[in-house]
């Protein structure tokens, strides 16, 4: 017990260490983190300082990183050694990046020059943002980029209501060579709080930090890019190479742990969950898209005092007309992914229901296990009070997912009804999609604002066998051979 903890503090000496001396660098290099203004106003003695080169800035990078791994091998301590191959978002290499992103992150820099100092030394158009970041005790994780850092910057479109675009990141702290494609979104109010539940319900590895654009002020916050796309993109795919139970547990899996530790860890709803929200990166699947996200005790509150609100159907639970918004709505919302992901529906513009109510139902897909309908059946139950809770979901999901052999495919029924599915909402777009005003993109619905007394009823669509009573965890805890009983 005493030597494990003499290791554990010898560890925190040698970080203790290695982190001084990367404030040391960053002062003696401090345009090359374009903080020069905030140095040498706590620090003027180092104003006279002549910036260094290109290739002798280079040279302190990699002098420090030999001195910092010679350290750890003295004390004999495994260095982890990440200087090619470091990823930016992924907490893994702790004795070199991770140090890395606690020495430039917003708390270290509020630590060494003050809080204020940062906030007087920031773009005027982003001293309100930095201010709340501080505020919130955001600033652990929100990491300084200069804008310097990043090129190829092209537009990919706009997340709700900031422009997103994506660029390369080049850190000169890591091996020159090392370019990371990143997201940039602007930040707006509703951008703070997508960061501030975000970092509580411990999905900070979505978001890096921040940059502010040299042209217009605009602070913007580096995120993971999705390089997979979302999970709608998934939905679309040809063919159909993911009818795998396997791989769908798998991805439900990923969500409701997302879900769960909204609703648990800091008790808020998040009111917008649809596939388009669940982005693939790093091989795995996270819920994004906070900007609406609400106290659970608040969330029906909220929703009646705007008498409206701001989702995408058919994603909105029927309650919500009402005014009621609590955790068990985005179940609901979850409840249609889980369906998606068997029936690979896509449901076009909402203006087409109209035309065709058919294109939107949700019924029984056949060939699907028997556990599985009952989930999502249970999931889009009418009373919320019945619907399960998304630990409850995590629980049967990851059961039946172990007990899987590596490949489950599908039966051969549910392709076939995907193929029927898309044939028939393809036949009535080519019918009525240039009749359909304002729609860039008829094929997918959209995300807007609606009225409480305009949400269109859906109860006739969802054409599934409710049992209409509490969810009972204990049907799902049965052998496989009794499955057809549930």
């Amino acid at each position: 017990m005493e030597s494990e903890y003499h290791l554990r503090k010898l560890k925190a000496d040698l970080a203790k260490q290695t982190l001084m001396s990367m404030h040391q660098l960053i002062e003696q290099h401090s345009e090359d983190f374009d903080l020069q203004s905030l140095v040498h106003a706590i620090k003027p003695e180092l104003a006279n300082n002549q910036r260094q080169s290109s290739k002798d800035a280079r040279a302190s990078y990699e002098r420090m990183y030999k001195q910092t791994r010679d350290r750890y091998e003295k004390c004999g301590i495994d260095f982890d050694d990440h200087w090619y191959l470091a990823k930016l978002f992924l907490p893994t290499y702790q004795h070199w990046t991770i140090t890395w992103r606690q020495a430039i992150s917003y708390k270290a820099l509020g630590d060494l020059y003050g809080v204020q100092n940062v906030v007087e030394n920031t773009h005027p158009r982003a001293k309100k943002a930095i201010t709340q970041i501080f505020q919130d005790d955001l600033s652990q994780y929100m990491r300084w980029y200069p804008w310097r850092w990043f090129s190829n910057m092209q537009f990919i479109g706009c997340g709700g209501f900031s422009a997103v675009y994506s660029a390369t990141l080049r850190l000169p702290f890591l091996y020159a060579n090392t370019d990371l494609k990143v997201a940039l979104k602007i930040v707006d109010d509703k951008v703070l709080n997508e960061i501030a539940v975000q970092s509580r319900a411990f999905l900070a590895l979505l978001f890096s930090g921040v940059t502010v654009c040299e042209t217009t002020g605009d602070l913007m916050m580096v995120m993971t890019y999705a390089q997979d796309g979302n999970l709608e993109d998934h939905f679309q795919q040809d063919p159909l190479g993911d009818l795998d139970l396997k791989t769908i547990t798998g991805t439900i899996t990923r969500v409701a742990i997302n879900i769960a530790s909204l609703h648990d860890e800091i008790g808020m709803c998040h009111r917008n969950i649809h596939p388009r929200n669940v982005i693939c990166a790093e091989e795995d699947y996270f819920l994004v898209d906070y900007r609406f996200s609400t106290a659970s005790n608040e969330a029906s509150t909220v929703t009646q005092a705007a008498k409206a609100h701001y989702g995408r159907l058919p994603f909105i639970a029927p309650e919500v007309s009402e005014g009621i918004y609590t955790e068990k709505s985005d179940i609901y919302s979850l409840g249609i992914i889980i369906w998606q992901l068997v029936a690979k529906v896509v449901f076009p513009s909402p203006e087409i229901m109209l035309s065709n109510p058919e294109v939107y139902r949700i019924e029984p897909v056949p060939g699907v296990p028997k556990w599985y309908e009952a989930l999502y059946t249970a999931c889009l139950e009418p009373n919320p009070a019945n619907r399960p809770d998304a630990d409850e979901i995590c629980s049967i999901v990851r059961s039946h997912n172990e007990d899987m052999p590596e490949k489950s495919p599908l039966d051969p029924q549910v392709a076939e009804y995907v193929n029927q599915r898309r044939k028939a909402c393809d036949e009535h777009l080519a019918k009525t999609a240039v009749t359909i005003p304002g729609s860039n993109n008829p094929r997918t619905s959209t995300t807007r604002v609606y009225t409480l007394a305009s949400l269109p009823p859906l109860d006739s669509l969802v054409r599934l066998h409710f049992t209409n009573k509490p969810f009972d965890m204990a049907l799902y805890e049965i052998e496989d051979e009794e499955e057809d009983n549930i």
